[in-house]
């Protein structure tokens, strides 16, 4: 398995992730900003085994995916420098269920949510904000998610880090497998802990927090 993760996250976090499979770890300049520069959400969307990726996104990458066979295609729009040009790939999608901003989403992507159900993210950062457990459970930290879906828990993303920001978002500390929540960081440090932890149990999914310290903002884990 091929997990993709941003260059910039904490050694021990990808020490802990290689217990699972092959590590690479995204890092670009000069395509969008630099806080989001190694995001894999920003370059990569995800829809069961199949990437669609930004066509500007590093041969590294694209090396690696034909390597490994992963199934992937690139989408139609250029990623920028400046928001909204940095959120055509950053859709959420788990179980027929996508979390995006029409307006701002690459069409491949949206040809593939015709017939599914789609909640619409005004901020448009949907992966960074919302990770989807199954078609039942969201976690978020985006309000209009929260009200769209109210079986979800909404996240207060104060206190969660991504450099240069006041704070990132809860979605973007996180990545799925086989009905396990990576996080990047561990829950002790947010004030949700036991929210967090008892909404995972009841969705039977265990957490697996990746090293000893505050959530941080990766962009998200990618498991191929």
């Amino acid at each position: 398995m091929l997990i993709i993760v941003d260059d910039k996250i904490p050694e021990k976090a990808k020490d802990k992730l290689a217990e699972f499979g092959k590590i690479f770890t995204l890092q670009t300049q000069d395509i969008v900003y630099p806080a989001i520069s190694g995001h894999p959400d920003i370059f990569i969307f995800q829809y069961d085994n199949k990437l669609i990726i930004a066509s500007q996104s590093p041969q590294e990458l694209i090396d690696i995916l034909h390597f490994e066979k992963i199934d992937f295609q690139f989408g139609e729009k250029d990623l920028g420098v400046k928001y909204p040009f940095t959120t055509p790939y950053n859709i959420s999608y788990r179980e027929g269920v996508f979390i995006g901003n029409k307006k701002n989403s690459d069409s491949t992507i949206i040809a593939l949510s015709q017939g599914k159900k789609w909640i619409e993210s005004p901020q448009a950062y949907a992966r960074c904000n919302s990770i989807i457990l199954d078609s039942n459970n969201i976690l978020t930290s985006e309000i209009s998610v929260k009200n769209a879906f109210p079986n979800s828990l909404y996240i207060n993303p104060k206190g969660i880090i991504l450099q240069g920001f006041e704070y990132g978002f809860f979605g973007g500390c996180t990545g799925i497998y086989n009905h396990k929540l990576f996080i990047l960081g561990s829950l002790k440090y947010h004030p949700q802990e036991n929210e967090i932890k008892k909404y995972c149990k009841k969705a039977d999914f265990e957490i697996i927090e990746l090293y000893d310290g505050p959530l941080i903002d990766g962009g998200g884990i990618i498991f191929c």
